[in-house]
């Protein structure tokens, strides 16, 4: 064909400065303001700027031109009252225990307008905390926020800036909502011993202050201690349930903890915190010693650990019963109701950490072959996990309670951390695992199965989107019936002790879910029972190879 007289169709010019979805997704993009692909996609489509600007600065232009524009939002409504639904939907519900929750903040200091005109970024934290909690994880608003928080972090790596106490905050914050938890929190210590926060008590019990007229450096110095043993606990619930030694110590005593109570900026999260604190304290040093007496001869070191567990419990004993007195004499019924039911869910989970902790020290795993001091520590553990799952159910009594009937623990789990979704989802399996193991009855273990299933729907009611510790919970539950059927089998046999574990027993037995084998160090989910006959006693050594 001649080409003079062939209709040449007009070409595609490729766009000088393609938006970054089409130059992330390394596609055509026409240049245009959205552009078609965006359009088509219904996403934002932005762009860098031609003219060689860094695109980080440019993100961090775009997100100070949001604040500042929620700010002015916020100066022209009243802030009890948001007018505006797009920012109302990205506010955290002024009905949830945040400082409760998470408890580094100033309930007087840390509002929401005070905290939007100090930090975008912690203010960022907290919104999409609250955005999590009212739209779930897969939320488009969440996510976006989420990349936010992640160039605000970068931002400040990046430039070597001097973190301020708002920016250690918000990384705390995005540690105890994140999978990545354990790293962040040791990036906010570092952060915060930079800033002289661990000398924060020592310098504040010095002071001689005048009760009636507090000086404006005690406050400060105590909101700093706050955020240190906030900051401090979450890193010691990460290493002492994550399978790591603990980074950095609080450079705290009973003592000292005891001495802040009596401070008149202590509020009722603060007797929270310290108590949990204190707490952790009595866990580290138990662990301690039982890890230095592990893989080390069995009836040498039996002796040894039965000892310092049983020291172990009466200091947790002391703990419980001292704290509830301080906790009792809090004003408000709801939140003292709560703040009793939270200290005996943390004495039970320290129990029952404790004694599975010091059977792994023997490096046994066969229940069935176990020593009696080994099989007295794993009942033990049982003991405390069923006493725990019971608070779990606890309902609220209390009058002014806003969950009404409802249980007062699970209630808070719609906002609650991370790590206490994980405890939750494991201390069930662990109950239900442990009951056939130890070879319990068969209307205990349904029994067990029926509040399982009640607490599976209890936390429904409270969750929105997809959340992998509620799948857990939900399989553990099918697992165990599966294998409750295998086990209902064995109880014709006279010596329940020989009863040869079915299929779906097996598969119960060894079910560990990658978050408590990677993520977490939770024990007694590698324990087993697998009765030994006379004839295991002999090898066929002609099958060996």
């Amino acid at each position: 064909m001649d080409s003079s007289t062939s209709v040449e169709r007009p070409r595609k010019r490729r766009a000088i400065n393609a938006c970054i979805s089409c130059r992330s997704s390394k596609v055509r993009c026409d240049g245009k303001r959205p552009c078609e692909r965006c359009d088509k996609n219904d996403t934002i489509c932005q762009y860098h700027d031609v003219t060689g600007k860094d695109p980080n600065a440019l993100r961090i232009e775009k997100l100070e031109a949001e604040v500042a524009r929620l700010r002015m939002q916020l100066d022209n409504t009243d802030p009890q009252v948001p007018t505006n639904p797009q920012l109302e939907s990205r506010q955290p519900n002024a009905g949830c225990d945040f400082h409760y929750l998470v408890p580094i903040f100033s309930e007087s200091s840390d509002v929401i307008t005070s905290v939007a005109s100090r930090s975008a970024f912690l203010f960022d934290a907290i919104v999409s905390v609250g955005c999590r909690a009212e739209q779930g994880l897969n939320s488009p608003v969440f996510r976006q926020l989420q990349s936010g928080l992640c160039e605000h972090l970068t931002y400040l790596l990046i430039t070597c800036e001097q973190p301020c106490l708002e920016a250690i905050q918000a990384i705390t914050l995005m540690a105890a909502y994140s999978e990545n938890g354990y790293m962040l929190i040791a990036l906010a210590l570092r952060f915060a011993i930079q800033l002289g926060l661990h000398k924060a008590t020592d310098q504040l019990l010095t002071l001689h202050h005048n009760r009636d007229q507090l000086r404006t450096a005690e406050r400060e110095l105590y909101r700093l201690q706050r955020v240190w043993h906030g900051i401090c606990n979450l890193e010691l619930f990460f290493s002492l349930d994550g399978g790591h030694v603990p980074s950095v110590s609080p450079r705290t005593t009973p003592r000292k903890i005891r001495a802040l109570l009596n401070h008149a900026e202590c509020t009722a999260v603060d007797i929270r915190l310290l108590s949990q604190v204190e707490l952790n304290l009595i866990r580290t040093d138990a662990y301690s010693d039982i890890l230095r007496h592990s893989g080390s001869s069995l009836l040498e070191d039996e002796g040894l650990i039965r000892a310092k567990a049983n020291d172990t419990i009466t200091e947790l004993s002391l703990w419980l019963n001292e704290w509830t007195d301080v906790v009792s004499r809090e004003p408000a019924p709801h939140q003292r109701e709560l703040a009793l039911v939270n200290l005996h869910i943390q004495y039970d989970w320290a129990l029952i950490t404790l004694h599975l902790k010091a059977v792994s020290a023997s490096g046994i795993e066969n229940i069935a072959i176990m020593t009696d001091f080994q099989k007295e520590m794993i009942q033990r553990a049982k003991e405390a996990s069923i006493r725990h799952f019971r608070h779990l159910l606890e309902a609220s009594t209390s009058p002014t309670s806003p969950s009404e009937s409802a249980p007062a623990y699970l209630n808070t789990f719609k906002w609650t951390i991370d790590y206490v979704w994980a405890k939750g989802a494991f201390s069930v399996l662990l109950v239900l695992r442990l009951s056939i193991l130890l070879r319990d009855p068969v209307p205990h273990i349904l029994a067990l199965l029926r509040d399982a299933h009640r607490v599976l729907e209890e936390l429904k009611k409270v969750t929105i989107g997809y959340i992998p510790y509620f799948q857990i919970l939900q399989t553990s539950i099918e697992k165990c019936e599966a294998a409750l059927v295998d086990y209902s089998a064995q109880q014709d046999i006279s010596d329940l002790a020989l009863a040869v574990s079915g299929p779906a027993e097996s598969d119960f037995q060894g079910y560990a879910p990658n978050q408590f084998t990677f993520e977490w160090d939770f024990p007694g989910l590698n324990l087993k029972h697998m009765p030994l006959g006379w004839q295991d006693m002999f090898v066929d050594i002609d099958n060996l190879f």
